[in-house]
C-alpha cells in the first residue's frame, strides 16, 4: 500500500465506497449515544456525526491503547512522540488538538497547564465504550468543543457474576495483563477492573532538530498500572444513584536534554443521582474531579512537576412536552487548579456556564436549538449556540444540515509559562456549518458529511499568539459492508485546514494531513476471525511556514483469532507488516513490524 497521491479525488473514492450493498453489523440502528446531545438518543435520532466504539471492536482489534482504536475513526489524525506511552495529540476535523473535549463517565478531564489530554496514559482495558461527536458542541458543553466530544466510559457489571482476564506479550519485551470482575442483580451493579502493562519500548527520538533536544540512542519505555471501579443502584422506581473512578499510574521514559523521564498519574471520579421528579421530567446531578500530575526527572534525579485538578458540578434537567419534543435545561460549574515548580502567575480559574436545548420534530423535519452563555472568571462572557435540522427521506435516507458557533478559554501554558506565556492572548473563537447525508437500512449504512470551520484568534506558535484567522473545509464518507461473508469497514477524509491570515496566509495548519483513509476487512471461518487494517495519510507539515515536510505514508496490520471453547480464545496479531518508516510528529520514531500475543478468558455469567 502507497501514500495516497494527489490525484486521489472524492469524485473517485466515495463512489467505490458506496457502490457496494452495504450491512451495518457492528452498530444496531438503535444504538443510545447520550454525548451529542447530553441526554440518551439513539443513534439515528442524533443530527450530528457520531462513531461508537464498543467493547467488541475494542477486542477485535486487539488493540493495546486508546490511539490505537481512535485512529480507525473518520477526520481524526493523531501525532506520537516517539511510541508507547509518549506524548501523543487528536486532531478532529483539521481542528487544533485543544479543540477536542474528552470526558471520562461524563466529567472532563485533561490538563490545565496544556489544554489537552494525555490520551496515551488512560488504560484501554478499563474503558467499555467511547462515543465520539465530530463537530462543535461548544453550545451543550462550552470551551474545548470546537473540533468534536470524545467520551470514555468505564466498564460497567449487569446481572449475574461475570469475571474474565486477558495476558499477552509482545515486541519489545511487552507484557501486559488484565483482569475484570463484573456482576450485579435487578438492583444493584458493579465492575472492578485491574490492569497493567509494561514494555520496554523503542528509541524515541532520531534527531536534534526538533522537540526531542537530545538524541539518545536508548530504547524508551513505559509500565503503567490502572484500577478502576464502577458502581450503580436502583434506589426506586424513580431514583438511581452511580459511582466511578479511573486512575492510571506508570512511569515512562524518553529523549531530552533536561528531562528524559516522568512519573504520572491519571485519575478522574464521578458520583450520579438521577430522579424522576415526574412522569415528563428527568433531573440529572453529578459531581466529578479530574487529575493530571506529571513529576518529570533527569536521569533519575527530579526536575519539576505540574499537577492539576479539574472540579466539575453539574445540573440538567430534562422536561419532555410530548412524544417527540423535549427541552433539556443545565448548568455547568468548573474549577481548575495547578500546582508545579514554575510559577505561574495565576493558578486557579472558574467557569460557570448555562444552557437550553430544544429537541423536537417540525412537519417536515426535525430539530435540535441550543444555546449557552459561559462567564469565565478570566475572559468574562461568551454565548455560543447551534441550530441542526433533519429530514427523512424514504429507505432510511436523512438529510442534515447543522450550523453554530464555538470558543476556547487559553489554557495556563499558554498564558503563564514564564518567558514564553503570553497573557493577553484572547479565547479562540469558531462558526462552523454542515451538512450530511446518511442511510440506515437492514443491510447496510453509509455517511457523506461535508464541513467548514472558520476559527478566529487562533492559538498557533511556541511563543503562543492569536493567528487572525483560520479556515478548514473537507468532506468524509464512510460505509460498513458485508460482501461475500466478508465484513468491510472504510472511511475517507478529505480536508484543507488552512492558515488565512498574517505572513503564512494559506500555508496548511501544522501536522494536519490533508488525506486519511481507514480500511478494515474481517472474516470468520469456523473458531477462526481473521482481519486486516490499512491506515493511510498524505504528507503533513512540521512548521507553519510549510517548510518542514513529513511524508506520507500507509500501515498495514494483520490479527486473527482463535476460540478454543465458549470461554478462551487465542490472539494474535502484526503492525506495520511493510515496516513503513514514518513520522507523526518531526525528529520522533515510529515502531516498525511488531506483534503481540494474548490469551482471553470470559466465560458466560457463573
Amino acid at each position: 500500500m502507497y501514500p495516497i497521491n494527489h490525484h486521489y479525488s472524492l469524485t473517485v473514492a466515495l463512489p467505490l465506497l458506496l457502490s457496494a450493498q452495504v450491512s451495518f453489523a457492528e452498530t444496531p440502528l438503535d444504538n443510545i449515544v447520550v454525548t451529542a446531545n447530553r441526554v440518551a438518543k439513539t443513534v439515528n435520532e442524533t443530527l450530528v456525526p457520531v462513531t461508537i466504539i464498543s467493547r467488541a471492536d475494542i477486542e477485535k482489534y486487539q488493540a493495546n491503547d486508546i490511539i490505537e482504536v481512535l485512529r480507525h475513526v473518520p477526520g481524526l489524525n493523531i501525532t506520537n512522540s516517539g511510541g508507547a506511552g509518549k506524548a501523543s495529540s487528536i486532531f478532529i476535523r483539521g481542528t487544533n488538538s485543544g479543540h477536542v473535549l474528552v470526558l471520562i463517565d461524563g466529567v472532563k478531564h485533561g490538563s490545565a497547564t496544556l489544554g489537552t489530554t494525555a490520551f496515551e496514559h488512560l488504560p484501554l482495558d478499563q474503558i467499555e465504550r467511547i462515543e465520539i461527536v465530530r463537530g462543535s458542541r461548544s453550545s451543550l458543553y462550552g470551551s474545548e468543543a470546537i473540533g468534536g466530544v470524545i467520551q470514555l466510559f468505564t466498564r460497567k457489571g449487569g446481572q449475574g457474576f461475570k469475571p474474565s482476564f486477558t495476558i499477552g506479550m509482545g515486541s519489545h519485551d511487552t507484557k501486559k495483563a488484565n483482569v475484570n470482575f463484573a456482576g450485579g442483580n435487578l438492583t444493584t451493579w458493579y465492575n472492578l477492573g485491574l490492569s497493567t502493562i509494561r514494555t520496554e519500548g523503542i528509541d524515541a527520538c532520531n534527531s536534534t532538530t526538533a522537540g526531542c533536544f537530545a538524541d539518545e540512542p536508548d530504547n524508551d519505555g513505559y509500565d503503567r498500572k490502572s484500577i478502576s471501579v464502577r458502581t450503580g443502584h436502583q434506589f426506586n422506581q424513580r431514583l438511581k444513584g452511580e459511582l466511578s473512578a479511573l486512575r492510571a499510574k506508570g512511569h515512562s521514559e524518553y529523549d531530552g536534554g533536561f528531562q528524559n523521564e516522568a512519573d504520572f498519574i491519571q485519575q478522574s471520579l464521578s458520583a450520579s443521582l438521577s430522579a424522576d421528579m415526574t412522569r415528563h421530567t428527568q433531573l440529572t446531578l453529578k459531581v466529578g474531579q479530574s487529575r493530571d500530575d506529571s513529576d518529570n526527572l533527569l536521569n533519575g534525579n527530579f526536575s519539576s512537576s505540574f499537577n492539576t485538578k479539574r472540579h466539575t458540578a453539574s445540573a440538567l434537567t430534562n422536561i419532555d412536552i410530548s412524544d417527540n419534543n423535549s427541552v433539556l435545561v443545565g448548568i455547568d460549574w468548573q474549577n481548575d487548579q495547578v500546582k508545579s515548580t514554575v510559577n505561574y502567575a495565576i493558578k486557579s480559574r472558574k467557569n460557570k456556564g448555562i444552557f437550553l436545548s430544544y429537541t423536537g420534530q417540525l412537519p417536515v423535519a426535525d430539530i435540535e436549538v441550543s444555546l449557552r452563555k459561559d462567564n469565565n472568571e478570566q475572559f468574562g462572557h461568551h454565548t455560543t449556540g447551534s441550530l441542526s435540522l433533519g429530514h427523512d427521506f424514504n429507505n432510511g435516507l436523512r438529510l442534515t444540515a447543522s450550523h453554530g458557533t464555538a470558543f476556547k478559554a487559553p489554557s495556563f501554558n499558554q498564558l503563564y509559562w514564564p518567558s514564553f506565556g503570553t497573557p493577553s492572548l484572547k479565547p479562540e473563537e469558531s462558526r462552523y456549518s454542515e451538512i450530511g447525508l446518511r442511510q440506515n437500512r437492514l443491510k447496510g449504512s453509509w455517511e457523506v458529511n461535508v464541513f467548514n470551520n472558520q476559527i478566529d484568534n487562533l492559538i498557533s506558535g511556541f511563543i503562543p499568539n492569536n493567528i487572525a484567522k483560520a479556515g478548514i473545509k473537507g468532506i468524509e464518507g464512510s460505509v460498513t459492508t458485508k460482501i461475500v461473508g466478508w465484513d468491510l469497514s472504510t472511511n475517507l477524509t478529505l480536508q484543507d485546514p488552512k492558515i488565512l491570515s498574517d505572513a503564512n496566509n494559506g500555508k496548511t495548519l501544522v501536522n494536519r494531513p490533508k488525506k486519511i483513509l481507514n480500511i478494515a476487512i474481517d472474516h470468520r471461518l469456523g473458531r477462526w476471525n481473521f482481519g486486516t487494517s490499512i491506515h493511510a495519510e498524505s504528507k503533513r507539515f512540521a512548521n507553519a511556514n510549510n517548510m518542514n515536510e513529513l511524508s506520507g505514508f500507509a500501515t498495514l496490520g494483520l490479527r486473527a483469532e482463535y476460540k478454543i471453547n465458549k470461554s478462551w480464545s487465542v490472539g494474535v496479531k502484526a503492525n506495520n507488516l511493510l515496516d513503513k518508516e514514518y513520522e507523526l510528529n518531526r525528529g520522533f520514531n515510529q515502531d516498525g513490524v511488531n506483534g503481540m500475543l494474548t490469551v482471553h478468558y470470559k466465560p458466560k455469567s457463573i
